[in-house]
């Protein structure tokens, strides 16, 4: 199964075991099988660098009964594979307060849990009412947000359990107001980062105070507009690094690379990958400062 058509870089290699499952019981069956061994879950890829070889492991991913959104009273319930564009729509047409943030921010409400995804200052985690996962098992786990231990861009939860949807915290506001705010938001984001190039947004965690933003610390190493092959990391926003034409995934890692070495020796600062990357060998790991 070509795994570059599923991801939002348009790069990487084939899966040698794809499976699409419809709803938990088909799901649970899935799993059984693989209880034990490594697999990985993909939304829309929009966090993904898979390699050039390709994925090993069996690659799982979600439709069906798990693209769903209701909205009622002060929640939203949604399954891991409704978007995050319509989650955050259906709130802003409601009137309901705290989704901006989320504006203009691909990707499924399972790869946003798992990734914790939002700004700088908020996570979607700081939504979530509980959230519900199927373990290897085929045990579905109800997951408040002090179990999940939510980070910057991380959570504490097994990397084995797939997320198959959430309740959020949705309160009534002033539409007007809410509107407002989303409008502003995707303003923002638009006038500030790359969405007309293939690319997968913030390349590398923001190594936080005293050194500032991970786009600060590439401009100050040099590497804005840097290209290798068909990669670049773009003049735009430096933190993102776009498919400028027929990248490859060794493109893109080699222009990781040698930004991750030029912060070290210049600025001390040891820059962790935000993306994830699929199907690549430890070296290649290391040189980005990625756990194997």
């Amino acid at each position: 199964m070509p795994l570059a058509s599923l991801t939002r870089y348009r790069i990487g290699g084939p899966a040698e075991r794809f499976a699409r499952f419809a709803s938990p019981l088909e799901l649970a069956g899935g799993l059984e099988p693989l209880e034990g061994s490594t697999y990985r879950v993909l939304g829309w890829g929009a966090n993904v660098l898979v390699s050039d070889r390709g994925v090993r492991e069996p690659i799982i991913s979600l439709s069906g009964e798990f693209d769903h959104l209701q909205i009622s009273a002060d929640v939203v319930d949604a399954g891991g594979a409704a978007g995050l564009p319509a989650l955050v729509g259906d709130a802003r047409r409601e009137g309901r307060v705290g989704w901006d943030f989320l504006e203009a921010v691909p990707g499924t409400v399972g790869g946003g849990l798992r990734m914790n995804a939002g700004s700088a200052e908020i996570g979607l985690w700081d939504r979530v009412v509980w959230a519900e996962a199927m373990t290897p098992s085929g045990d579905r786990v109800r997951i408040q947000p002090d179990e999940a231990a939510p980070g910057y861009r991380s959570i504490q939860v097994p990397e084995q359990w797939v997320f198959i949807g959430a309740r959020f915290a949705a309160p009534l506001g002033e539409p007007i107001a809410v509107n407002a705010l989303h409008a502003e938001r995707r303003r923002l984001k638009v006038e500030a980062q790359v969405y007309e190039l293939p690319s997968c947004g913030s390349i590398w965690k923001n190594p936080g105070p005293p050194h500032g933003s991970a786009w600060e610390v590439v401009d100050r190493v040099g590497m804005r507009g840097a290209v290798r092959g068909g990669a670049q990391i773009t003049e735009k926003h430096s933190n993102f690094i776009a498919n400028v034409g027929d990248a490859t995934a060794a493109d893109v890692i080699g222009l990781m690379a040698e930004t991750r070495r030029r912060v070290l020796e210049a600025e001390g600062i040891e820059l962790e990958p935000e993306i994830r990357l699929w199907g690549f060998e430890p070296e290649d790991l290391s040189s980005v400062g990625a756990a194997p």
